[in-house]
């Protein structure tokens, strides 16, 4: 909502709430699936908002898209096919662009307008969607999902909080059908929420993760738009645990790193050790 010169995100049960101060509104539509607003802030930048809640902000939106796109990356064995569903902010493919022994990314948004209002207000997370190896197709990510089969090497899961039309994307049967769709070494990648604020039953998401992964593990890194900031991410593999760089890739990352903000990959080995709270919440 927004109070005055306040926006102000409540979370799902509105037991907290996070607040940004606003120079002006940029835009607002609401389309076939969502009211999409842009808002210019005084400390994040421009924020992209779907349906009220805070997606993209200029600020920290790089901690997100690195993370999602280089640990599995770096994990995997073979990764020459992508597909990420959701994510039409571009931020993720910006990322795997990067990487040139990629041979398609596949991006699945349901929703077409928000890569257009990305495009326009947050060219720096799109300037990746006009790559030759991208294929932008506008469907539903849980229907387009069922009929592939040994087709993937990584799946990236960059949706919105389990609700509505993107509750489907955290339930055992969605993730069984990811696992179909990745190779035999394949990886999944999945945003899982916030375990301090647990409104969507953290532990739930992860149980149904393990139902279909052999290795599923979790790691956190900061999101400073999302309610209360400590943000975990899930990581699923067929085989590699998140741990296990691949050694052939290690020249190319340590030259790529220079110009990320957040990835490295002293980093990448260590945020996989987790707290207590953190173990609890997930089941461990």
């Amino acid at each position: 909502m927004l109070d005055n010169t306040w926006f102000v995100e409540k979370s799902y049960f509105e037991k907290f709430a996070m607040a940004w101060k606003v120079r002006k509104k940029l835009h607002s539509e609401q389309s076939k699936f969502q009211k999409i607003e842009v808002l210019q802030t005084e400390s994040v930048g421009k924020l992209l908002l779907l349906d009220g809640k805070t997606m993209v902000s200029e600020i920290d939106e790089f901690v997100y898209h690195e993370v999602m796109a280089h640990i599995p990356y770096m994990v995997a064995r073979k990764c020459e096919k992508v597909l990420i569903i959701g994510g039409g902010d571009g931020g993720v493919v910006r990322e795997f662009v990067k990487h040139k022994d990629i041979k398609q990314i596949d991006l699945v948004e349901i929703d077409e307008r928000v890569i257009e209002v990305s495009k326009e207000f947050f060219p720096e997370c799109t300037q990746g969607l006009d790559d030759p190896r991208v294929n932008i197709l506008a469907e539903d990510g849980i229907a387009f999902i069922k009929s592939k089969t040994n087709e993937y090497d990584v799946i990236i899961i960059d949706s919105t909080d389990p609700e509505d039309f993107a509750s489907g994307l955290f339930t055992s049967e969605f993730y069984k059908n990811v696992s179909n769709a990745l190779t035999e070494e394949g990886i999944m990648m999945n945003q899982t929420e916030n375990p301090f604020l647990d409104e969507w039953g953290v532990g739930k998401i992860y149980k149904n993760m393990r139902a279909q992964f052999p290795h599923v593990q979790s790691f956190t890194a900061p999101m400073l738009i999302y309610p209360g900031v400590f943000w975990t991410f899930g990581f699923s593999s067929k085989k590699y645990q998140g741990t296990q760089l691949n050694p052939d890739k290690i020249r190319h990352m340590q030259s790529l790193e220079r110009s990320l903000k957040w990835y490295n990959t002293e980093w990448h080995k260590g945020a996989f050790a987790l707290s207590n709270f953190h173990k609890k919440k997930i089941g461990l």
